[in-house]
Order: structure tokens, then C-alpha cells, then sequence
């Protein structure tokens, strides 16, 4: 299922980019469901407490509370593969959209072709990352992970041993994990200290 969150504190704008993905996914047929936030701060509190994980977060850049970009930094923290996609009237702060990683800008008034079109994009990017795959040589026998199937690595001297989510399973890799991490590069590796 994709899980999809709107945030824009404007009543009528917040209206129309939710009727344009829920047509686009009735007619894509595609199972999703979209959330819909008035504010920065409460899509930001829903994230921050891992209550739910978006796959595609559409986000106002001009909000009365906490402007969007400011929201999207602080999305970045938290969650480093999300897709998003910017609403704005203004083009003024595309390049800023850079230094958070932005899948694509809509100006206001949306247009649902190009909606369509960064739906279709941002499904592509998640399909990537949901197919992305490592192949390890254990125990003299070739395997393939799929990275989502990985709860977390860890790491000991000279051995990282990868835990699988479905089973708990633990698989032994005589390599360092920077050298893993050279070796299977992956926007899904994220250190924690």
C-alpha cells in the first residue's frame, strides 16, 4: 500500500492535490492512502514519533507555522528515502530543494498531467529501492538480499552480520562495515553513531 501525506495549511489548494492523487489512484489502481495535514508541525510530530512511514509526502513551502523546507530538513533526519514533492506558488525556492533531496515542484494552481506525471516518477523511485538487492558469498554459497528484507546491520571488527526482518535470521559477512558499505552502496544504509 502506498501511504501518501498532503500537508498545506490552504483549505482549497489541500482539496484539490487530494481529489487529483486519489483520482490518480483509482484510476492507476493503485492501493494507497493519503493523510492530510494542515500544518508543518503536525505532519512533523506524526514522523518524529514513527507513527506512520510515507512513501510520497506532498508539502506547501509557504505555510503560517513552520514553512515547508524548514518541515523538509527536519524530515530528512528522520527519514532519508521519502519522496518529496513540493507545492508552491513560487518558484523562488527550487534550488533550496537541493540540499533536501526534493523529488519534484508543483506550482500552484496544480495541473493533474503533471501531477500524474510526479506520481508516476515518485512510484518509479520507490519500486527501485523496493527491488534493490545485495549478492554475498556465505559459507561458499551465492546469496541475494533484498535490501528492504534488512532489519540492521552489525558490526563486529572484522564481521558484519546482516538481520533479516521477516525471520531474525543472521547472516555472517567477513568484511568491515565501511567496506560493505563501499562495496553494496545503498541510500538505506544509515549509520546511527
Amino acid at each position: 500500500m502506498l501511504i501518501i501525506a498532503v500537508c498545506d495549511d490552504n483549505n482549497i489548494d489541500r482539496t484539490q492535490i487530494c481529489n487529483g492523487i486519489e483520482t490518480y489512484l483509482q484510476n492507476q489502481h493503485i492501493n494507497g492512502k493519503v493523510f492530510v495535514y494542515d500544518s508543518a508541525e503536525k505532519l512533523n510530530t506524526v514522523i518524529e514519533s514513527n507513527r506512520l512511514r510515507f512513501d510520497i509526502i506532498f508539502l506547501d513551502i509557504i505555510m503560517d507555522d513552520m514553512d515547508g523546507m524548514t518541515c523538509a530538513r527536519l524530515i530528512r533526519l528522520q527519514d532519508k528515502l521519502v519522496n518529496i514533492v513540493f507545492l508552491t506558488s513560487s518558484t523562488d525556492y527550487v534550488y533550496e530543494g537541493y540540499e533536501v533531496n526534493a523529488a519534484a515542484y508543483l506550482v500552484k494552481p496544480i495541473n493533474v498531467n503533471k501531477l500524474a506525471a510526479v506520481l508516476d516518477k515518485a512510484i518509479a523511485r520507490i519500486e527501485d529501492v523496493a527491488k534493490e538487492s545485495i549478492s554475498i558469498i556465505t559459507g561458499g554459497i551465492t546469496r541475494r538480499i533484498l535490501i528492504k528484507d534488512i532489519l540492521y546491520l552489525e558490526s563486529q571488527k572484522n564481521k558484519v552480520e546482516i538481520v533479516l526482518a521477516t525471520t531474525g535470521e543472521r547472516v555472517a559477512v567477513y568484511i568491515t562495515l565501511d567496506e560493505f558499505t563501499r562495496f553494496y552502496q545503498s541510500e538505506m544504509w544509515i549509520r546511527t553513531h
